[in-house]
């Protein structure tokens, strides 16, 4: 015998209608079912410790306005290149 539920659309087993089984009967069943699916989850991860997770408590550059990728360069970042003349007043053009 299989009941149906009220608005007729997903029929309930008979264990539900005997009143084991039911969703939202026993809370203590779905928080466990909660931290089983959570469990699970953690489960299949990652078994190991990226490389950005060793870095995070590292000063990336400890060189005052280079850049993050660019610290163990000597050169600056993105440096201000202009040509030559006499409004820019450049070595050649200062005497």
């Amino acid at each position: 015998m299989v009941a149906t539920s009220v608005n007729a659309t997903y029929p309930l087993t008979k264990s539900c209608i005997n009143g084991q089984g039911c969703i939202g009967d026993d809370d203590e069943l779905e928080s466990l079912m909660d931290s089983e699916t959570n469990r699970r989850q953690l489960a299949r991860g990652r078994r190991y410790i990226g490389y950005d997770a060793l870095k995070k408590n590292n000063v990336p550059c400890n060189r005052r306005g280079r850049s993050y990728y660019d610290c163990k360069k000597r050169r600056r970042n993105n440096p201000y290149r202009r040509g030559c003349s006499a409004i820019t007043h450049c070595y050649r053009y200062a005497k």
